[in-house]
């Protein structure tokens, strides 16, 4: 493990080009370490005028606020990307404090870096098991979102018995042979990446003086702050559909809630072979389970390690056509298990059967309607019937008593 700072490491060189911009002594630790702790204080009281705004609203909703509930307002204001400047602020806070420390002591700083990055990615699976730990068993009527842009993008799921999976992890309808095949690519990929990072705390000069400390000349102190900049937009430009969740909590929670539900069944359609398949799913299904551990190792840990520590990998480069490789090359790391996949049906079986009798019942009264209706036309035909042949014999007496008459008129005429 190296002890030596940046700066010592630095001032044990001889340079190539001595005299060239990017060969320049980097700026003292301390001047990361002041621009940290500014937007770090800056960052703490954003996050706590989030968090009353949070319990504000829940007031206003006439909501209880619960320690449950508490803890995942507490998680949603500091992580939800629906205000991209505290987004900026607060990861440009920690990203100068690392790079302060980076040029203080290397290795202890990295083994931070990688603790809190890997902890912080865990602050979503904590709100989405919270979530699903406070609703009662089979009801999803007394979940109670934690944050507005939580609420606003859950309800999509929640208003629509469909899913659509973002990724092969949630992919249901995926072989779970493929699915495994492509986590193990990804953690060994990464685990190159983490392990590069680790082993070099030198690296190449760009005039290509051997032996340079990262972020201890000027160029690789600027290449870090470049990284800063383009690890944002990895987290609020497109990749990320501008902000939302690489885990996709609402997906998750969604399903796992579903899962809840004994008596739920989720379907999908697999266009290749043109058939519908269908599985029952339970709150105990191991496999779903697995697939959600997956997802947050690599979106979750695996993506935070990528781009947060992507400032460093930048800072590492030799050469302006390695920073492009490396951006492109994280893209990759980031996008390999990204794929839409089969969309997903969801069937509650009793809603479903009660559905089912309700219309076998209404198709079995509609039955008796149409056979009274023919009962009832029948006997208006009969009555029918019997009418015109009353008529008929009562015209045919009053016949016979008008020509008895007029004979009996005659008969008297004559005598």
């Amino acid at each position: 493990m190296t002890m030596l700072s940046a700066r010592e490491i630095y001032d044990g060189l001889t340079f190539t080009e001595p005299d060239a911009f990017f060969n320049k002594p980097a700026p003292d630790p301390l001047v990361a370490f002041i621009i940290g702790g500014i937007l770090s204080t800056i960052g703490i009281m954003w996050w706590i005028i989030r968090y009353r705004a949070l319990v504000k609203d829940m007031w206003m909703r006439s909501e209880t606020i619960n320690m449950n509930l508490k803890i995942r307002m507490m998680i949603s204001a500091a992580i939800d990307n629906d205000k991209n400047r505290f987004v900026m602020v607060t990861y440009s806070a920690v990203s100068f404090l690392f790079l302060g420390g980076l040029q203080v002591t290397f290795d202890y700083t990295l083994l931070a870096m990688v603790t809190i990055y890997a902890l912080s990615s865990s602050l979503e699976s904590v709100r989405i098991i919270l979530a699903y730990y406070s609703v009662g068993d089979k009801d999803q009527d007394d979940l109670k979102i934690s944050s507005e842009s939580m609420r606003s993008k859950f309800n999509k799921h929640l208003g629509t018995n469909e899913l659509k999976p973002a990724n092969v992890y949630e992919d249901l309808g995926r072989n779970i042979t493929i699915v495994t095949m492509v986590f193990i690519t990804q953690v060994v990929l990464i685990s190159f990446v983490c392990s590069d990072m680790s082993n070099n705390n030198v690296n190449n000069c760009l005039d290509g003086t051997t032996g340079c400390p990262i972020v201890g000349t000027l160029g690789s102190w600027l290449f870090f702050i470049l990284g800063i900049f383009m690890a944002l937009v990895f987290q609020l430009g497109p990749k990320t559909n501008f902000g939302e969740s690489e885990q996709n909590p609402y997906y998750w929670l969604r399903l796992f809630l579903v899962m809840k539900n004994d008596t739920a069944t989720i379907s999908w359609n697999k266009d290749m072979k043109g058939n519908t398949e269908k599985n029952s799913v339970t709150a105990g299904d191991i496999k779903i389970w697995i697939r959600y551990i997956m997802s947050f190792l690599i979106n979750g840990v695996g993506f935070h390690i990528l781009v947060h520590a992507l400032p460093l990998q930048v800072a590492s480069q030799t050469s302006l056509t390695g920073v492009v490789f490396r951006a492109v090359g994280m893209m990759y790391l980031v996008d390999l298990d990204d794929t839409p996949g089969y969309k997903l049906t969801i069937h509650d079986n009793i809603h479903d059967a009660t559905n089912s009798n309700k219309e076998e019942d209404i198709d079995e009264i509609n039955e008796a309607i149409k056979e009274a209706h023919a009962v009832i036309n029948t006997l208006q035909g009969l009555a029918q019937k019997k009418n015109r042949l009353s008529s008929s014999i009562s015209s045919k007496h009053r016949n016979k008593g008008t020509c008895g008459s007029i004979i009996s008129e005659n008969d008297e005429q004559d005598v």
